[in-house]
């Protein structure tokens, strides 16, 4: 006799026998039972929660009666269920077959019921074709479609359906029905084994029985299930594996961690399961940090979960946080790459070495904390410590020149008198320095009277707002050049001829200039790092 799988076997036969679904089971029972059932269903959620199962249930409770019928339907080949697997039927023609086929009435039930699985692989054609039978429908026709991807059906579909979203089972609903699937086997196994395998089913009660046949199928005849036996069917690290890698990178042993990789992969674990395995227990480790080690969220039982809580104390939420991150990135990039290992390798390092290690793009931004320097007594020491007890003889220090008479005094420099010699000896003072030089090429110093007035004429009116504030810097060097405090006042030049500029027009050429400026992206790292802001901006005149 040919062996039916577990799914298969052990799937759900009525409303009362459904793992998960209990309210949308209830809302349908009831729906029937008052005589309110809709002409349309949207069946919505991941796969193996469900859906396929309870639309079959749904059209038993229908159509049912009697065992031959109850079965036909749960088997998926009854005359008046008529399953559909959109992925393969997805076309116009299909739909319009479905279409003609509709008006005739079911052979021996009431309705004719069409269940449409995958319904959003349909094409936008075939969606079209049915919007008008799917809203006006005959008395004897039912539709419930299924899928796992509601956002690729049609808007107009979902409008002409009632909705029913499947929500993905917990670890603890999964491992309870394997449980009882377990007993019904007659097999032994572990209850930490079990919630194990709900845990790796993901949601989808379809996956756990399937991971329980697989299991089964490699355990020998009275063998119990056990957590070994789990990692070797289905090539998972083992536990202390990982426990290895964790336990060396809370140490900060770049050695360790990568000598616990290497062996992890050695005893033929996956690279990639290896990274999974590693992103699952930095997981585990930030629910323990951020709720508790008794928080429900933490889908580890046993032994395993009171390792997960030792090892917390190494790590906080945010740490953890930050590798998975560190984790998942590499993963990716290792698929596309051409020496993985290398990249696996360096995760290691990085992930063992964290805390020495400075963010990159915090340092660009200027956010990253300056590096410690080491203390003077510290370097000393080790200096010391070095060249043995050998230390340097000290040399006095220096007597004091003796002070000079007033003879032999530098002679005061003499007064200068011409702006323009003035100026140029300014010019020459701040060249050195960028920002300075950028402030007084704009302007000169073009009268300086004895008393210390001086007009200070800037060529350009359009940086008037911006050397204003420095007319005190600029008065400053014009005073140390000529011996005498100056009192600036700025002037505008006139524009040359041919050059005169309506005031708007310069306004507004200036405002251009600016804001193509604000959007250059070396302006804008500039005060991403300086934490300045753009003042001005020179339009360069030469060709």
């Amino acid at each position: 006799m040919a062996y039916t799988v577990l799914a298969r076997r052990y799937r759900s036969q009525g409303f009362d026998e459904v793992v998960g679904q209990e309210a949308i089971a209830k809302t349908l029972a009831n729906a029937i039972a008052q005589g309110r059932v809709a002409h349309a269903y949207l069946f919505v959620g991941t796969r193996g929660v469900g859906k396929t199962s309870m639309a079959r249930i749904f059209a038993k409770a229908l159509n049912g009666g009697s065992p031959e019928v109850d079965a036909a339907i749960m088997r998926g080949d009854d005359t008046d269920v008529i399953e559909i697997d959109a992925a393969s039927n997805r076309g116009v023609e299909e739909a319009r077959e479905l279409i003609a086929n509709s008006i005739y009435r079911p052979l021996r039930g009431k309705y004719k019921i069409y269940i449409i699985d995958e319904v959003h692989m349909l094409t936008r054609e075939a969606f079209n074709t049915l919007l008008k039978t799917m809203e006006e429908p005959p008395q004897h026709v039912k539709f419930i479609l299924c899928t796992t991807e509601a956002h690729k059906v049609l808007p107009t579909i979902q409008s002409r359906c009632q909705r029913f979203d499947f929500r993905s089972l917990s670890a603890k609903e999964i491992a309870a029905h394997l449980v009882s699937v377990a007993k019904g086997e007659s097999v032994n196994a572990d209850n930490d084994v079990l919630y194990e395998l709900g845990r790796l089913a993901n949601g989808s009660m379809r996956d756990g029985l399937s991971l329980l046949d697989r299991v089964m199928a490699a355990a020998g005849k009275g063998e119990t299930l056990t957590l070994e036996l789990l990692s070797r069917v289905l090539g998972l690290p083992e536990r202390a594996l990982i426990d290895a890698i964790v336990e060396a990178i809370a140490g900060s042993d770049a050695s360790g961690t990568l000598q616990a990789a290497d062996a992890a992969m050695a005893q033929g674990v996956e690279m990639f399961q290896m990274l999974e395995a590693l992103a699952d227990r930095f997981r585990d480790l930030m629910v323990v940090a951020a709720c508790g080690e008794d928080s429900e969220v933490l889908e580890v039982r046993g032994e395993a979960r009171k390792a997960i809580v030792a090892q917390s104390a190494s790590f906080d939420a945010p740490a953890c946080v930050h590798m998975i991150a560190l984790v998942e990135s590499i993963s990716r990039m290792a698929k596309s790459s051409s020496t993985p290992r290398a990249l696996v390798d360096a995760l290691m390092v990085r992930l063992a070495l964290t805390e020495q290690m400075a963010d990159v793009a915090a340092l660009l931004s200027g956010q990253a904390p300056a590096p410690k320097p080491v203390a003077a007594s510290t370097a000393g020491a080790k200096k010391k410590q070095q060249v043995g007890e050998l230390e340097p003889t000290p040399t006095p220090p220096p007597s004091p020149p003796p002070p000079k008479s007033a003879t032999s005094a530098e002679p005061t420099p003499p007064k200068l008198t011409d702006p323009g010699a003035i100026w140029d000896k300014v010019l020459e003072r701040v060249s050195a320095n960028q920002g300075l030089a950028s402030i007084f090429d704009s302007v000169e110093l073009t009268s300086l009277a004895p008393d210390g007035a001086a007009i200070i004429t800037l060529n350009d009116a359009t940086k008037k707002f911006y050397i204003e504030p420095k007319l005190d810097l600029i008065a400053q060097h014009v005073s140390e050049v000529a011996g005498v405090k100056v009192m600036p006042s700025l002037k505008i030049a006139a524009p040359s001829a041919g050059q005169a500029e309506h005031p708007h027009q310069v306004s507004e050429r200036r405002q251009k200039l600016m804001a193509e400026a604000s959007r250059d992206p070396m302006v804008q790292r500039a005060r991403e790092l300086f934490d300045a802001r753009l003042i001005d901006v020179e339009e360069d005149t030469e060709d």
